[in-house]
């Protein structure tokens, strides 16, 4: 049961981390490069219209892998939770204890988690769908919202933010079970 614990804890982390990193480093540069920014039309080039991604398929895709990726938080915690006691011995008392290197560094990493699930909660509930109804709005003729520039930006640094510190959270996990580097 411990092996499978942990095959599911790493492939969970890897899913979410790899389809991440597609995202923030194929898929929206791509996309960019293909569609206007919100509320300007392509200037025209006396050939036929430029062929570019179907309207909101960023928006579908970000939707499909909110599914997978909460699926993965729910089974990185679960598993965590489980590994803890079952490898390590560690229940709730010993977490909060002051016991060495490797409980220092699992609270860290739970603290480093913990930011990591509240980010993606605002990215995924809260910021995104509110930027995706305004981006609609404007590909459905009406004007665009005065902040939606500033939304944007906001919604994509708070997923470099969260993309960064999932990253940390895999080189603390690193250390944690392989000891601090020399």
């Amino acid at each position: 049961m411990y092996q499978a614990a942990v095959f599911i804890h790493l492939a969970s982390a890897i899913i979410w981390i790899g389809g991440s990193l597609f995202l923030a480093l194929v898929l929206i540069p791509v996309l960019r490069r293909f569609t206007p920014p919100p509320g300007r039309t392509p200037a025209p080039t006396g050939g036929p219209p430029p062929s570019g991604p179907p309207p909101g398929m960023l928006a579908a895709v970000a939707r499909r892998f909110r599914v997978i990726s909460w699926v993965c938080i729910v089974l990185l915690v679960a598993t965590g939770l489980y590994i803890l006691p079952t490898r390590y011995g560690i229940g709730f008392g010993e977490f909060f204890s002051l016991g060495g290197h490797f409980v220092g560094t699992l609270q860290v990493k739970v603290v480093l988690v913990a930011i990591v699930i509240w980010l993606s909660f605002i990215h995924d509930f809260i910021l995104g769908p509110y930027v995706n109804r305004l981006l609609e709005a404007v590909q459905s003729g009406g004007a665009p919202h005065p902040r939606l520039s500033l939304l944007r930006r906001t919604i994509i640094w708070v997923a470099r933010i969260n993309l960064a510190l999932t990253v940390i959270i895999v080189i603390v996990a690193v250390t944690m079970t392989r000891g601090a580097p020399v």
